[in-house]
């Protein structure tokens, strides 16, 4: 491999690619250990999937549950969830371990604040205690409001927004307790509060800028620079005034998202399509380059679920329509194939609800659960409003305000004319939906059973059995969706990337999503993106700092 160090344009001890919690949390790391930092990001805004999300961290044995937590029940958790499947099994161990310790330190070194989440026990603990280790309690800790605005000033706009888990301003506890009315939010987005996602990246963001640490907007990199050794010492990056090369003296950390807008990755890697509910920049960048410099992969096939229905009348800062983190629509609605045949539920854990999609039936040969799916309803939802419409039985003819509704919604006077609309054979959706009615109107579902529903906003709810009656009756697309996803560079315990060609590739760490997920593409409780992507970022950070600085021309 020829050698490609000198000639650079700048020269840090670390450069870190991405802004969100595992970057910003490694920058941390490495500043406080004495390095000269840079971070890029590709985006005009800050915080990468983090600042989209709800900004929780799932973290056994954290402070607010350590009584009544243990390391071997959050170990044998983890494993029986994972199944082997995790790219390093040992790395359960390093995550248990040092989650607690990462937590404590953004909250000893930061303004991040952050208290007991309410109602979102493990996810698991839905179907009991059949899976050890599992708690019935919260693991999982909930940022708490961050005054943005008032520490960061203008700046504060930075910081990305998403429309998936609103108010960004309230944090989960505050609206689950009821603590916030609508003065006090009108007053809070006045002064620029961020809690969720953004309470979490706001004040990390200005920890940073209190260090002197540089954070770069709408500053993609496309290349790692490495020397003959294939030792990773530096990156080229492109900025307004095009390319220009970065070296790092101690090493480059990747934490750039995951690769779920790359339909080609995702073609590749997932097989078939998905819906992405994170910023449009996680095109797997992070992944290309490693693989450039020889980087080992793993858990490529998994992701963070989310199902996504689409809000039929409004549209987003995009242009585009508004996906919604939807699974069904309830009580009264079912979710069916092409061939119209139930093929899930919606109200077990959302990290499993899309993976039933890429289901091959070998009775039909073929994938007969390839998206859309559809969700089935009847008048009920027409007069209570379906999603954003407005309530009333006229809906089902104009939509919103006189608009006509999109073409992937639907809506007939019986369940066979609403299946040959909708291209699905129509004695089976009768069929179906008449099975269905029977059970619902005795108050069972033996089909499907009876989950607990546990939602990011609300906590856990009791699914209702009702019937679909009609005339009208709808239909609206479901899809897969995905809130990131979760596999990437291997690595080992201290976040250093690991190469086909040598053990490890010198200089090269990565963490979040640009990483194969330490707990193995599993999901055991709010926040298991989060927590591993700050956890490794944290042993990234500190790792890369300790390191002697070398000579990179």
């Amino acid at each position: 491999m020829p050698d490609q160090r000198g000639a650079w344009d700048e020269v840090f001890d670390v450069v870190v690619v991405g802004s969100g919690g595992g970057a910003l949390t490694a920058a941390l790391l490495a500043r406080h250990g004495g390095a000269s930092v840079l971070v890029v990001e590709k985006d005009r805004y800050i915080g990468g999937t983090t600042a989209v999300s709800g900004g929780d961290m799932w973290i056994p044995n954290n402070r607010f549950v350590a009584e009544r937590d243990s390391r071997e029940d959050a170990l044998a958790y983890i494993h029986r969830l994972s199944d082997g499947r995790e790219s390093d099994p040992s790395l359960v161990e390093v995550y248990v371990d040092t989650a607690p310790e990462a937590h404590a330190f953004l909250e000893a070194h930061t303004g991040y604040r952050s208290e007991p989440h309410i109602s979102l026990d493990d996810y698991y603990s839905v179907i009991g205690d059949r899976i050890p280790g599992v708690r019935p309690f919260p693991r999982t800790v909930a940022v708490k409001p961050y005054p943005a605005g008032a520490e960061l000033g203008e700046l504060a706009e930075l910081i990305n927004k998403g429309p998936w888990v609103p108010p960004c301003e309230v944090s989960f506890p505050e609206q689950r307790r009821g603590e916030v009315g609508p003065e006090e939010l009108a007053q809070r987005e006045r002064e620029g509060w961020r809690a969720k996602g953004g309470g979490l990246i706001a004040p990390l963001f200005k920890a940073l800028l209190d260090l002197g640490v540089e954070v770069r907007t709408s500053t993609p990199a496309v290349e790692l620079v490495t020397d003959e050794q294939r030792a990773v010492v530096g990156v080229v990056v492109e900025d307004a005034q095009g390319p220009r090369r970065i070296g790092a003296r101690k090493g480059v950390v990747l934490a750039c998202g995951g690769f779920e807008w790359n339909p080609e990755m995702v073609k590749t890697y997932l097989g078939y399509e998905v819906k992405p509910m994170t910023p449009w920049s996680n095109t797997g960048d992070g992944h290309l380059m490693a693989m450039e410099a020889g980087a080992k992969l793993g858990s490529m096939t998994t992701f963070f679920s989310y199902g996504v229905i689409y809000e039929p009348w409004t549209l987003g800062r995009d242009g585009n329509p508004l996906p919604q983190m939807l699974m069904g629509l309830g009580a009264g609605s079912i979710l069916v194939n092409k061939l119209g045949r139930r093929f899930m539920h919606g109200g077990y854990t959302y990290n499993d609800f899309s993976h039933p999609f890429g289901f091959y039936d070998q009775r039909y040969p073929g994938f007969v659960n390839k998206p859309p799916a559809w969700v089935i309803f009847g008048k009920r939802h027409f007069e209570q409003g379906v999603m954003g419409s407005k309530p009333g039985i006229e809906m089902n003819l104009t939509g919103a305000d006189g608009q006509a509704p999109p073409d992937w919604v639907a809506t007939a006077g019986s369940i066979r004319e609403l299946a040959e609309k909708i291209g699905v054979d129509p004695g089976e959706l009768e069929s179906t939906v008449q099975r269905y009615n029977g059970f619902a109107e005795k108050g069972e579902d033996p089909d499907w059973g009876d989950p607990q529903q546990t939602h990011v906003l609300t906590g856990p709810e009791t699914v209702e059995h009702r019937p679909i009656l009609g005339p009208p009756y709808g239909a609206i697309q479901q899809w897969p969706g995905t809130i990131g996803t979760s596999g990437g560079c291997r690595i080992d315990a201290d976040a250093r990337v690991l190469g086909h060609r040598v053990p490890v590739i010198d200089g090269l760490y990565a963490a979040g999503n640009t990483s194969a997920s330490v707990l193995g593409g599993t999901y055991p409780g709010g926040g298991s993106c989060i927590g591993p992507s700050v956890t490794m970022g944290y042993r990234a950070g500190r790792h890369v700092a300790a390191r002697a600085a070398r000579d990179i021309g």
